[in-house]
């Protein structure tokens, strides 16, 4: 039972983080859509919470931000709430730390992989074809490019302080 309320209250956490984090640091592209850090701690979530709980915080953190962005995105929640998820699915949260397994030494960059074809799919549904799509490339990779660095150098710190060990998500 005691688990069970710390991987909730984890959860909570880490939805309300991504929002906070994207609403507060992100930068729109040009093209309709942003530049964020969110999905580092998307990554996150994913390597330390039980899979269930991390699918729903990869849909509801980037879902929430996209419904109460100030950058009228209200669009993108469906296409979120199915590619963050999906994203989450290349981590997992076994091993007491965060990078130990390799899976999550590889995840970051599959994971910016796929939020990069599937949101460029998103803008070829939502805007002008093939050009909406290509057009949404450089964005989508500079914010998958930032997005691994930041969880490599936080995932780092979290591995040195043994955050992961401490939490005994598992």
């Amino acid at each position: 039972m005691r688990n069970n309320v710390r991987v909730l209250v984890m959860s909570a956490m880490f939805i309300a983080l991504i929002v906070l984090v994207i609403l507060n640091i992100s930068f729109p592209n040009g093209i309709g859509g942003v530049i964020h850090f969110g999905d580092s701690l998307l990554f996150i979530g994913a390597a330390v919470l039980p899979k269930p709980y991390s699918l729903i915080v990869a849909a509801l953190g980037p879902g929430i931000f996209n419904l109460v962005s100030p950058l009228g995105l209200v669009m993108w929640f469906p296409f979120t709430i199915v590619i963050k998820p999906i994203m989450a699915l290349c981590f997992t949260n076994k091993g007491d730390a965060i990078l130990g397994p390799i899976r999550n030494r590889i995840a970051p960059f599959l994971a910016a992989g796929i939020n990069t074809v599937l949101y460029a799919v998103g803008n070829m549904i939502l805007f002008d074809g093939w050009a909406g799509g290509i057009a949404s490339l450089p964005g989508l990779i500079i914010q998958g490019v930032g997005s691994i660095a930041f969880f490599f150098v936080f995932a780092f710190a979290l591995d040195i302080a043994k955050v992961k060990r401490r939490l005994q998500m598992n």
